[in-house]
């Protein structure tokens, strides 16, 4: 997994918990890693597991429900950093559509090695979609999370289903999202 999710993982504990906490998680996870991570970098995925076992446990919540904390966390500092992904959309499904070619072209080029998830989609009408989640990490918790993350990003609640889950031995994750109407702005 390359490096700017676990710095990420650590600003996100950090937020919740504060700095302390989070190198008490680092010191109690067994990590295999022992230099910092560094968001170009490429480190195991039980790295990251172990983190986020470690910071469950401190934090005292099910891991589905951290994970999807985390996933909500992430899309403002990636919005920030990646302008150039975010900005020309000004609807989450248009977004969204563009994930799995972001993750296979672009994410690709900025980190070697990057073992991205797939997406496939669905638009049975111009107010859903149907995002089918393929991932050998099997993290469905924190793409609910993005999801959640995207809507408020973008201003557009997103109601969203998952139908299947390679948790429970589907194939893949499947989402129905459902979009309303923008929220106005005051």
């Amino acid at each position: 997994m390359k490096g700017i999710i676990f710095n990420l993982f650590e600003d996100f504990v950090v937020e919740k918990l504060g700095a302390e906490a989070y190198e008490e998680i680092l010191a109690s996870a067994g990590l295999q890693t022992t230099e910092p991570f560094v968001g170009p970098g490429s480190y195991p995925d039980e790295d990251l597991f172990a983190l986020v076992a470690s910071a469950v446990k401190r934090m005292g919540v099910p891991t589905a429900e951290a994970l999807r904390a985390f996933g909500r966390f992430c899309i403002p500092p990636l919005a920030r950093r990646f302008p150039r992904f975010m900005t020309p959309h000004a609807h989450p499904k248009d977004f969204l559509l563009t994930v799995d070619a972001f993750h296979s072209t672009e994410v690709n080029k900025l980190f070697d090695g990057a073992r991205c998830p797939r997406f496939h989609y669905e638009t049975p009408t111009p107010d859903r979609l149907v995002m089918r989640y393929e991932s050998e990490r099997r993290m469905c918790a924190l793409v609910e999370g993005l999801l959640d993350g995207v809507a408020t990003y973008y201003g557009v609640p997103i109601e969203h289903a998952q139908t299947s889950c390679m948790l429970h031995g589907d194939p893949a994750c499947v989402f129905d999202l459902t979009f309303a109407a923008r929220e106005a702005t005051p």
